[in-house]
């Protein structure tokens, strides 16, 4: 089983921010971000051409959704 990994949340924009993006990063790898849907944050999961599962565990996930609803926020 591949070890699971701390994620890093990013706002790179008032524009994105506008629109609910927040990344989610895994080392140097974009494996989802967040975006307004029918006004609802949604967390879109990104699938590697390497095929590579991603693992994470519950406890960094939902902090990582907190973090980036307290970044889209401060926008």
């Amino acid at each position: 089983m591949a070890a699971a990994h701390e994620i890093t949340v990013r706002v790179v924009s008032l524009e994105e921010a506008d629109h609910g993006v927040a990344e989610f990063w895994l080392g140097e790898k974009l494996f989802g971000f967040t975006r307004l849907e029918d006004d609802e944050l949604v967390l879109r999961i990104e699938s590697h051409p390497d095929g590579a599962d991603v693992v994470v565990n519950a406890r960094s996930l939902a902090q990582a959704l907190a973090q980036a609803k307290a970044l889209l926020e401060e926008y």
